[in-house]
């Protein structure tokens, strides 16, 4: 009887395991896990949301931050490119994921989102969000520790909804706006290898 007891309890312990194993992936660079699929709740509706890809974001030498895409209705595209402009465009709800694997300082933050839009929009654009873009670059007002996560979300409409140091902002809603942030990461000078953010959405 022990030992059925004792067989009992190895199997729970490892069914326990391959269902951890199953529901987060490890970011490699950096060592981060993120969850497959996420579920929250903005403005009285529920939304789902699976796992694109992982990728890290380096500065010169250093790992700054691992990062998750999370996409609803995730679908299948034939090549990255496919992927991108799906993205890209307004309709889904999307969240980004970046866990810190350093400290960062606020100043520096603020700085390279500045850069970030101005590299991905136009100068009409430019004219156009600039005023959004001040606004959301001083939600970032504290230094980041490592294993902080920050968190953004491109809801339906072009909200875009920011989780810094476990506060949630105030929406920001701008077509414009939402694509041009988003494109730091999947635009064509993207910051990380933006392949691997949608590598469990190509060619599946």
């Amino acid at each position: 009887m022990k030992k059925v007891i004792f067989y009992f309890c190895i199997l729970t312990i490892m069914f326990q395991f391959l269902c951890l194993a199953q529901q987060t992936v490890k970011e490699s660079s950096t060592g981060k896990f993120f969850p497959t699929e996420i579920t929250f709740k903005q403005d009285g509706n529920n939304y789902i949301l699976k796992l694109t890809g992982l990728a890290v974001r380096k500065k010169l030498f250093f790992k700054v931050y691992g990062i998750a895409h999370y996409i609803q209705d995730a679908a299948n595209y034939r090549t990255e490119s496919e992927a991108f402009r799906a993205i890209l465009i307004d309709g889904k709800a999307k969240q980004i994921t970046m866990d810190f694997a350093r400290d960062a300082d606020a100043v520096k933050i603020k700085e390279a989102y500045t850069d970030g839009f101005k590299q991905h929009a136009t100068g009409e654009e430019m004219k156009i969000i600039q005023p959004l873009v001040n606004k959301f670059v001083s939600y970032f007002s504290k230094d980041v520790k490592e294993n902080e996560q920050f968190i953004l979300r491109w809801l339906p409409g072009g909200s875009v909804v920011a989780i810094l140091h476990g506060e949630e902002k105030q929406v920001i809603t701008n077509g414009i706006f939402a694509r041009v942030l988003w494109s730091i990461w999947f635009g064509e000078d993207s910051i990380v290898d933006r392949n691997k953010l949608v590598e469990r959405i190509v060619g599946k």
